[in-house]
């Protein structure tokens, strides 16, 4: 694959250099080369060295030097583009010029960008809160699958973790740490003003800008769902001009980036005979059968239920316009297998946007977007029963097939479940979905200082999941085996209306923004299941074939009315102010209303004459803020006692079973929103032109009233109901470092990014610790909340090591001997016991950071990106059960048991030994999971313009690129990165979880 794009390269450069020296032999640059000459200065008259001056449509180019000359040999009618960082680039062509003046404007760098933020938009200059802005530009710099990528590595204060491998799956997105420990802590998505829009239904290639707000004084205005962050995202629209068509498509081949060390069918043979020696147990394998294994290393279940799928992406879109009509059409098809046999997801995306002027005070927007994903056996959870976490365990002495072709179900040694190339092929679980989504976005300026604007959405989405387990499933053997159909109806409608009064008087400058915003959801439900189907060779299709049909369905509705005011107020465009309130109300809780208010104060100290005569700063902000938020981590009707159906029988003639319809789990009556506090101070700064620039924010944020589920005593109905029980700190600082360090025939950007934080759980409700039962089968009790302490702590056994043969008096006192198992005594019974579980790790990162540089010279672009986290901790659920004598592990299958404890060779792995307590969830299997990845790598290539334009292109770019690559980690397992996790709590335990692929691409991106 590498040497396949290697030479694609070598033959694109080729080709182009070719057709270069050929057209320019042919056309209008014919005329003899003429020496042009010339000076640069800026508006003040001061020359400018280092101006990059260019002969559009080649790679001629010239430098001005320490006085702002230039000389450079060009053609009559040729344009020279005037290029310099902090000035705005100037086109000059030449109709028999030999000596040029070129005065170069300059440009405000960043302060004059207009940015949205939230309910309207303002100058980056006037933005009090913190914020983050990622481009188009930049998030077209890798082949992104999802939006979410487009935030790893690239903004600080955000955390994002791709948890699995698995196609289709969303990334874990924390902006400034956990903010709730049992609900969402992802950041609320706001598409084109539609909160809570759906952004699997974005292609990367539409967003024109994300917009990540991360204060309170930034996210107050979204209220109950702004807790956790926001981000805003913006879609490409059509300009005035002719057509144009954008092409982007590309081609990925991926692979699992890494192996487990796994023994050989050989070494697997001698240690299950070592194993079976120490119960007393006669070999399981004779001389002949391990003289035979030396010949023949068996089978590599961990390749076998893999897979190294070619991924495909095939972007194409036109826009143009009109005085009065704008549009955009695009297109987008994902086509990306799994790394595991049978696993596929798919992904069709549709967008129209249009915008029309109705006339001098009227403006309408209409946004469409069809969204249609499919995908089979993407929801493998992470378990030590899913076919990836059986690969490790299978014995490798067994074969996939017996001699007639059919599946060895199960194997003799090894794990108890069933072969997990049986089990990939034969499941199937294919999710079909269709989205539609319509945002019409209505502006009427009602005078020149009041304007209007409602911004109403519907969706409409509807799924179709079809699952079968049959006979060569592990439910199938269990004679669990059934096929179902489940379908499912959503819709959401949401109406933003407000008012925006913008006036300006003298030195003083005032905006006021008035909202009124509903929202309203619905989803109804049916689930059909049929077992023991007389046949399979139908699938899932026909039901009717089960000897038992259950059927059941569901449905809810829920609604959340908002209104809201900001003020923003500037003097002189130094002094800042804003000012936000909002009120929601939600039918998910007993105290509807809750509010929400902020300010923050900003100082653009840039702008002061006494700044000013220090010549340093080109932009200088002092910023600082307070505020509210809120996260509605309660679903609908949870404020409601509900009665369970279809309860236990009661037989009221002591004979004669009867239905029952008892009451369900008890419910609270003072059910609040968590609300979080947050007080943030920043400094923005640039320099040299905006050549450097320079942002830090530190901030603090109070999270009170934390949901959780409590249990409920069985005598009282048992069963869980959501409480509020406690309060959380975060605390953190992060920093962001961005400058273009050369600006010549070598131009270099660069980009880094890193972010601390901590967090505290300083109360309970009374408890001093919970511990929680999480994760599959493997991973229970291995998390708690504890006060004092931070989320994401593991709880189990400090493992010690073995006993020695010199502790053989010691391990006497507990049963034990040496070669066992070592854990710390805490209560010093001289037992192993509930009594002796503690913290034993955390898998929250201290800090995590994003390096970014893009480097090119002529024609040729270079970009690298890194992104890692550190202090952070892997509770493996996968690696125990690769040492057998756990659950349905009952042999070995990792190269460590070849290194296990004899007398001789006194390592810490425990022997095989009947008295040796393995406990899974213990400190010997966390891991220090700290890494940095080499995210991308990226060469590109751009044709020269004047060898496309007869054939009506404006830009074509090839680049081959690698993504995860790269990895430094001390982590044994497949990936660092991934995660089991579904909550704060839970953050850092993996089990059985596909990890991020390695993928090398190919891509090609054009202009007509």
């Amino acid at each position: 694959m590498k040497r396949f794009l290697c030479m694609l390269l070598v033959c694109c450069i080729t080709w182009s250099s070719y057709a270069t020296a050929t057209h320019l032999k042919s056309n209008k640059y014919t005329i003899a080369a003429s020496p042009v000459s010339g000076k640069v200065k800026d508006s003040k008259g001061v020359p400018l060295p280092g101006v990059s001056v260019k002969i559009e449509g080649s790679n001629t180019v010239a430098l001005t030097d320490v006085n702002g000359g230039f000389k450079i040999d060009a053609p009559a009618g040729a344009t020279l583009l005037f290029t310099y960082v902090g000035f705005e680039d100037q086109k000059v062509v030449l109709n028999g010029q030999t000596t040029l003046d070129i005065t170069l404007a300059e440009k405000t760098i960043g302060l004059n960008e207009v940015v949205a933020v939230g309910y309207g938009i303002q100058q980056k200059r006037d933005v009090t809160g913190a914020t983050s802005t990622v481009t188009s530009k930049e998030i077209a710099k890798r082949p992104l699958v999802r939006v979410e990528q487009a935030l790893q590595g690239t903004t600080a204060g955000v955390t994002v973790s791709s948890n699995s491998g698995q196609p289709g799956t969303g990334l874990s997105v924390k902006i400034r740490g956990a903010n709730s420990i049992t609900g969402s802590t992802e950041p609320l998505y706001v598409i084109d003003g539609y909160v809570g829009g759906n952004i699997e239904s974005i292609s990367p290639s539409d967003i024109q800008s994300l917009e990540i707000l991360k204060d309170a004084s930034a996210t107050a205005i979204y209220g109950s769902r702004g807790a956790n962050g926001v981000v805003l995202i913006t879609t490409k629209t059509g300009k005035i001009g002719k057509p144009v068509i954008n092409i982007n498509t590309w081609v990925s081949k991926a692979s699992v980036p890494k192996e487990l060390d796994l023994m050989n069918a050989y070494d697997f043979a001698r240690t299950v005979n070592a194993q079976f020696a120490t119960t007393g147990n006669p070999p399981a394998f004779s001389d002949d059968a391990l003289n035979n294994f030396k010949n023949n290393p068996g089978t590599d279940w961990q390749k076998a239920v893999q897979q190294k799928p070619w991924i495909r992406s095939y972007q194409g879109d036109i826009s143009g316009g009109g005085e009065n009509v704008n549009y955009l059409v695009s297109f987008n098809h994902l086509d990306q297998p799994g790394l595991i046999l049978n696993q596929y997801y798919k992904r069709t995306t549709l967008r129209a946007n249009l915008g029309i002027k109705l006339n001098d005070r009227m403006d309408l927007k209409v946004n469409l977007t069809a969204l249609l994903p499919q995908g089979r056996n993407t929801g493998y959870s992470g378990d030590i029963t899913d076919p990836f976490a059986q690969a490790t365990q299978w014995d490798p002495t067994s074969p996939i097939r017996d001699a007639n072709g059919n599946y060895i179900l199960r194997a003799q040694y090894g794990s108890i479940q069933i072969n997990p190339v049986a089990q990939a092929n034969n499941q199937l679980v294919d999710v079909n979905t269709t989205n539609i989504t319509g945002t019409g976005v209505f502006t009427y300026r009602i005078t020149n200082d009041l304007t209007l604007t409602s911004n109403n959405t519907y969706e409409n989405q509807s799924q179709l999941t079809q699952t079968l387990y049959g006979p060569q499933t592990g439910l199938g053997l269990a004679n669990g085996d059934y096929a179902a159909a489940a379908t499912g109806r959503y819709r959401a409608y949401q109406t933003s209306d407000f008012l925006t009064y913008k006036k300006k008087l003298g030195d003083h400058s005032l905006t006021v923004t008035a909202l009124y915003e509903f929202q309203n959801h619905q989803n109804t439900n049916i689930n059909a299941q049929s077992k023991n189907l007389s046949t399979y060779a139908l699938g899932y299709y026909n039901l009717g074939l089960g000897t038992t049909q259950l059927t059941t369905s569901g449905y809810y509705q829920d609604a959340l009315q908002s209104f809201m005011g900001r003020v923003n107020y500037t003097y002189k465009d130094k002094y800042l102010l804003t000012a936000s309130l909002r009120s929601d109300g939600s039918s998910h809780l007993v105290q509807k209303y809750s509010t929400f208010p902020s300010v923050a104060l900003g100082w653009n100290a840039a702008r002061e004459s006494f700044v000013e005569k220090w010549n340093v700063f080109s932009d200088l902000k002092l910023r600082a803020s307070w505020g509210k938020t809120g996260n509605q981590a309660v679903a609908p009707y949870a404020t409601i006692p509900q009665y369970v159906t279809g309860g236990p029988a009661y037989y009221f003639d002591g004979t004669t079973s009867s239905i029952t319809t008892p009451l369900g789990t008890p419910v609270s009556n003072t059910l609040k929103w968590e609300t979080t506090t947050t007080t943030d101070a920043g400094l923005d700064m640039s320099f040299f032109k905006g050549r450097l620039t320079f942002t830090v924010d530190a901030y603090h944020k109070k999270i009170s009233n934390l949901l959780y589920a409590k249990q409920v005593p069985s005598y009282d109905g048992g069963g869980t109901y959501l409480a509020n029980i406690g309060s959380l700190d975060n605390k953190g600082i992060e920093f962001a470092l961005g400058g273009t360090p050369l600006a010549g025939k070598v131009h270099w950007s660069t980009n880094f990014t890193i972010s601390f934080n901590k967090n505290r759980i300083t109360s309970l409700g009374g408890d001093d610790n919970i511990v929680v039962n999480n994760i599959g089968s493997a991973q229970t009790g291995v998390s708690i909340l504890k006060v004092g302490m931070p989320l994401g702590e593991f709880y189990g056994y400090q493992f010690l090591g073995t006993w020695k043969t010199n502790e053989a008096a010691q391990a006497a006192q507990f049963g034990m001997k040496p070669g066992d198992a070592k854990y710390t005594d805490v209560n010093g019974d001289h037992k192993y016991t509930g009594a002796d579980l503690m913290p034993i790790g955390n898998g929250t990162p201290k800090y995590s950071f994003g390096f970014i540089n893009d480097v090119s010279y002529g024609n040729f672009t270079l970009s690298f990106m890194f992104q890692g986290t550190h202090g952070n901790q892997i509770y493996s659920g996968t690696i125990p059960y690769t040492l057998g004598g756990l659950g349905d592990a009952r042999n070995a299958t990792s190269t460590t048991a070849l290194n296990i404890w004899t007398p001789t060779n006194q390592t810490d792995n425990p022997t095989f030994s009947s008295t040796s307590q393995n406990f899974i969830n213990s400190s010997r299997f966390v891991y220090n999971a700290s890494y940095i990845k080499l995210k991308n790598l990226s060469l590109g290539y751009t044709i020269p313009t004047n060898v496309l334009s007869r054939a009506g292109f404006k830009s074509v770019e090839v680049y081959v690129s690698g993504q995860n690559i790269w990895t430094i980690t001390k982590y044994p397992g497949y990936d660092p990165e991934v995660s089991n996790s579904t909550n704060a709590i839970t953050q850092g335990l993996e089990t059985g979880v596909i990890p991020n692929p390695k993928t090398y691409t190919l891509g090609l991106r054009a202009t007509l």
